[in-house]
């Protein structure tokens, strides 16, 4: 699978050290590219938190700046939300807004990168697993390697399709993250 999920929080060194995370920025963005240049047409996805206890603006900022250059195409973003009787939740931290804030920004920039990923999906042919099919959405819903169950987008997916197949599917075009296809008959190729 070209599909790794690499739970981050953050980039900034201060912010990991706090959090008792081994390694520091430079690591991950060291691991990252190296991922990237050994296998094509990765999918990354992390789980990221904005408001952690150190986070000003230059520590977000630096937050930002690294996912324009990662250009991960998944991640979940987290408001920091104090859990009582931990020592994170002793320690000055931003404001709910503010966390809430910066986590709504981080989307943003998020979500077009998920755009990108989309577009160039179109005019491919992936393999789909079929799940099922959806009324409202009239069509079948599948996903590609790059869409975790209940996490990710989906593909919609037009043509004969029964649940459980992996079917080949020709993408013809791309909206808010939803991949939309066609199957291709077996004797097109894949």
């Amino acid at each position: 699978m070209k599909y790794l999920d690499i739970p981050i929080q953050h980039i900034n060194n201060d912010i990991l050290k706090r959090m008792n995370r081994r390694g520091t920025g430079d690591e991950i963005r060291s691991l990252f590219r190296r991922l990237r240049e050994r296998i094509p047409d990765l999918v990354l996805r992390t789980s990221l938190i904005t408001g952690l206890p150190g986070e000003g603006e230059d520590e977000f900022n630096e937050l930002c700046a690294f996912l324009r250059e990662a250009r991960i195409e998944r991640a979940g973003v987290f408001p920091f939300s104090p859990e009582e009787g931990t020592p994170a939740a002793k320690m000055p931290h931003a404001d709910a807004e503010t966390a809430a804030q910066r986590a709504e920004q981080i989307l943003e920039l998020q979500g077009s990168f998920l755009d990108a990923f989309a577009e160039r999906q179109t005019g491919r042919t992936l393999p789909i697993l079929i799940e099922r099919y959806d009324e409202a959405e009239a069509c079948w819903i599948g996903r590609s390697y790059a869409d975790s169950p209940e996490i990710d987008s989906f593909v919609c997916v037009d043509g004969d399709c029964r649940p459980g197949e992996i079917r080949p599917v020709r993408i013809t075009g791309a909206e808010n993250g939803i991949l939309y296809g066609t199957v291709r008959e077996e004797a097109e190729g894949c």
